[in-house]
C-alpha cells in the first residue's frame, strides 16, 4: 500500500468508516429503504440475496479484507444489485472499495468509488477517499476535482483534511488551470484555516489567479487574507498588484508581519505544548524575524525535556521533529556569531533520525555549512553519507559538490555538479541560479532570471529571493557568492528586466532558513 494515501483514509475522521457502509442494512439483511426496480422484498431470492448482502457487510465491518472483497465483488455482479435502494448501492460499492484499498488495488478501488460517488453522492468519505485514490495514481486534476466537489458540499469538514495534503495538492496543479482556481476558490469559501502559517501561500495562489484573469476585485479579497511576511514580499514586488497593494500601509509591513506571525505560533505553542511541530514552525518564524536568540532557547528548553524524559514516556508526541529544531538553532548560533558550536549542533543533528530513516536533510545541511567554512573535504564526506532523497534534494547534493570542487580547484568536478543542476532545474530554479553566481556565470545568471520573469508563475517566487534581506556576517567561503550576487543584482540588463514586470527593495528580515 502507499504509505501516503493509507495514512490520509485511515485518519480521516468524518463519518468515516464501516458504520457508514451498512447503516441502511441490517443484521437480518432487511432493506430499510425501498427496492428501486423490479424485485419485492418478499421474494425468497430477493431475501437470500439481502441476507448474503448482510453477511458481505458484516465481514467488512470485522476488517475481513479479502472475504468481504469476494463476497461483495459477487453480489454487485449480481442483477438483483440494481434493485437495492440507491443508499444501500452507495453503502456496498464504498465498502469494496475499502476493501479493494486494503488490498493494495488501488485502481479498483477508485473505479469503485466512482461508482459510488456516482449513484449516491451524498457521502463526504466515499470524495475524500475518491480524492485520496486518484492522488496516488498520479491522476492530480481528477484528484483536486474530488476534493473541490467535498470542499464545496461540506466546508465545515475541510478543516479535517490532511493539510499537508492540501498544499501538496495546490503545489502539483497546473497554476494557470480552472481545476486549480476550482480548487483554491472552494477553499476560500469555505473560510480554511491553517494555523501553522500555510495559509497564506494558498491565498496568494488564488489572488494571482484572479489578478491573471483580470478580476481585480476577486484578488483583493484573497490578498486580504495574506499575511505571511514572504507572500506580503511577493505582492510588494510585482508590480501586477500595484493597484491594490499600498506598500507603506501597516497592512503591507513586513517586519510586522514577521512578529505577528511569531506572536500567534508562540500563543499557538502555549495551547499545545505537547506537539514539537508547533515549536519548530516557531522557531522558523522567529528566524525570518531576527529573534535569534529566542531560538535558543526555545531549542535548548525542548532538548531538555527530551533528554530528562523517561524513554517511555517523551515529553512530545511527534519526538522526530527534534532534529529540525535542532538544525534552527544552529542557524541560530551561527547568526549570533556562535559558529563552532553551530557547526557541533549540526553535527549532532545530522547523527539522528529523520522520520526513521537516515538523516539526509541534516547532512546536505552540514555539507553546505562545511563549503562555508572553506572546508570541502569534509562537505564531501558528510554528504557521502547520505542514501535516498528527492529531486530536491539531489540538487543540494550537487550544489555542496559544485562549491566543493570549487574550493578544491577542481573544475572538471565543478562543471559536472552545474551540468546537473542545470540538468534537473526544473526542481528548483533558484538553485541553478544561486550556483551559477557560485561559479562566477553572471551572464547566464541574468538571461535565466530574465526568461523566468517573464512566466506570470514563476515571477513571484523570483521576485522574492531577488530582494535583499538582513544577512549574518560573511564566512570564508562565502564570500565569492555574495560579491558575485552583488554584481549580477547591479548589471544593467539585469536591472532592466526587473524594472519591467517588479521591483527589488531592502527588508529588515532573514530570507532563508540557510546558514547565511
Amino acid at each position: 500500500m502507499r504509505a501516503f494515501a493509507m495514512a490520509l483514509l485511515v485518519t480521516f475522521g468524518l463519518v468515516f468508516a464501516n458504520d457508514s457502509w451498512s447503516e441502511s442494512i441490517d443484521a437480518r439483511g432487511t432493506d430499510t429503504g425501498p427496492a428501486t426496480s423490479g424485485y419485492e422484498a418478499a421474494d425468497p431470492d430477493f431475501r437470500l440475496y439481502r441476507q448474503k448482502l448482510a453477511a458481505a457487510h458484516a465481514l467488512a465491518r470485522a476488517d475481513q479484507h479479502a472475504g468481504a472483497d469476494r463476497a461483495l465483488a459477487t453480489l454487485i455482479a449480481d442483477p438483483k444489485f440494481g434493485a437495492l435502494s440507491t443508499s444501500d448501492q452507495r453503502a456496498t460499492l464504498s465498502a469494496a472499495g475499502w476493501a479493494a484499498v486494503k488490498l493494495d488495488r488501488l485502481e479498483d478501488a477508485r473505479d469503485l468509488y466512482l461508482r459510488a460517488t456516482a449513484i449516491g453522492p451524498e457521502d463526504p468519505d466515499d470524495w475524500y477517499r475518491l480524492s485520496t485514490l486518484e492522488w496516488d495514481l498520479k491522476h492530480v486534476d481528477a484528484s483536486a476535482a474530488a476534493l473541490t466537489h467535498f470542499t464545496e458540499r461540506w466546508p465545515e469538514l475541510l478543516t479535517n483534511v490532511d493539510v499537508d495534503y492540501l498544499l501538496r495538492l495546490v503545489r502539483e496543479l497546473d497554476p494557470g488551470s480552472q481545476t486549480r482556481l476550482n480548487l483554491l476558490q472552494a477553499m476560500f469559501d469555505a473560510n480554511w484555516e491553517n494555523k501553522q502559517g500555510g495559509a497564506s501561500s494558498v491565498w496568494f495562489a488564488l489572488a494571482l489567479a484572479q489578478i491573471e484573469r483580470g478580476d481585480a476585485e476577486a484578488a483583493m479579497a484573497a490578498i486580504k487574507r495574506v499575511v505571511s511576511p514572504s507572500h506580503l514580499i511577493k505582492l510588494r514586488s510585482d508590480k501586477r498588484f500595484d493597484a491594490l497593494v499600498t506598500s507603506d500601509a501597516w497592512t503591507f509591513n513586513v517586519e510586522h508581519a514577521a512578529r505577528r506571525q511569531a506572536e500567534e505560533l508562540q500563543l499557538q505553542v502555549s495551547l499545545d505544548p505537547s506537539t514539537l511541530d508547533k515549536q519548530v514552525q516557531l522557531s522558523y518564524a522567529m528566524l525570518t524575524a531576527g529573534m535569534n536568540e529566542e531560538v535558543i532557547a526555545l531549542a535548548d528548553s525542548a532538548v531538555a525535556k527530551i533528554a530528562s524524559a523517561p524513554a517511555d514516556a517523551p515529553p512530545f508526541t511527534d519526538i522526530g521533529n527534534q532534529v529540525w529544531l535542532m538544525n534552527n538553532r544552529a542557524i541560530a548560533l551561527r547568526r549570533t556569531g556562535l559558529v563552532d558550536e553551530a557547526l557541533a549542533e549540526l553535527l549532532r543533528g545530522s547523527q539522528l533520525d529523520e522520520d526513521g530513516q537516515v538523516n539526509v536533510s541534516q547532512a546536505l545541511n552540514l555539507g553546505q555549512f562545511y563549503c562555508s567554512l572553506n572546508r570541502p573535504d569534509e562537505a564531501l564526506a558528510a554528504i557521502g553519507k547520505v542514501g535516498l532523497m528527492s529531486g530536491y534534494g539531489r540538487l543540494v547534493q550537487a550544489s555542496v559538490q559544485q562549491r566543493a570542487a570549487l574550493q578544491q580547484g577542481d573544475a572538471a568536478g565543478a562543471a559536472r555538479a552545474l551540468a546537473y543542476i542545470r540538468e534537473h532545474r526544473e526542481d528548483s530554479q533558484t538553485l541553478l541560479l544561486e550556483a551559477l553566481i557560485e561559479a562566477g556565470h553572471l551572464a547566464d545568471a541574468a538571461r535565466a532570471i530574465t526568461e523566468l520573469l517573464t512566466s506570470p508563475y514563476e515571477r513571484p517566487e523570483l521576485l522574492e529571493w531577488l530582494q535583499e534581506y538582513r544577512m549574518a556576517p560573511v564566512l570564508p567561503g562565502d564570500e565569492r557568492a555574495r560579491a558575485n550576487r552583488k554584481a549580477l543584482l547591479a548589471r544593467p540588463d539585469l536591472q532592466e528586466a526587473v524594472m519591467r514586470v517588479g521591483r527589488i527593495q531592502q527588508y529588515g528580515i532573514y530570507g532563508s532558513y540557510g546558514m547565511e
